[in-house]
């Protein structure tokens, strides 16, 4: 329970900066992810997505790049302010 929350880059929000920590498939995907810079340890930024399984816009190293809902929901990132969002609750001593 005290890992950060990975999810499919389908699931995150428009805006929203994450880390990519793994690609779910096989040597073609990952091939053409990696020319597009998109590998484990990179950060983008999630910029859009069109409705009913369109197409996914990132941006990662100052570019923005679409890509297929199929190919987005095998890249597995976590957010990147996770680890400073689990801080302990304040006490309400008022």
């Amino acid at each position: 329970m005290g890992g950060a929350t990975v999810m499919p880059l389908v699931s995150a929000n428009a805006g929203e900066s994450v880390r990519v920590v793994d690609v779910l498939g096989g040597h073609g995907l990952a091939s053409r992810l990696e020319a597009l810079g998109i590998r484990p340890g990179t950060s983008i930024i999630k910029r859009s997505e069109m409705f009913m399984r369109g197409p996914v816009t990132v941006e990662a190293h100052g570019a923005q790049i679409a890509i297929g809902y199929g190919m987005a929901s095998k890249i597995l990132v976590e957010p990147i302010n996770s680890r400073f969002s689990k801080s302990p609750a304040k006490s309400k001593d008022t």
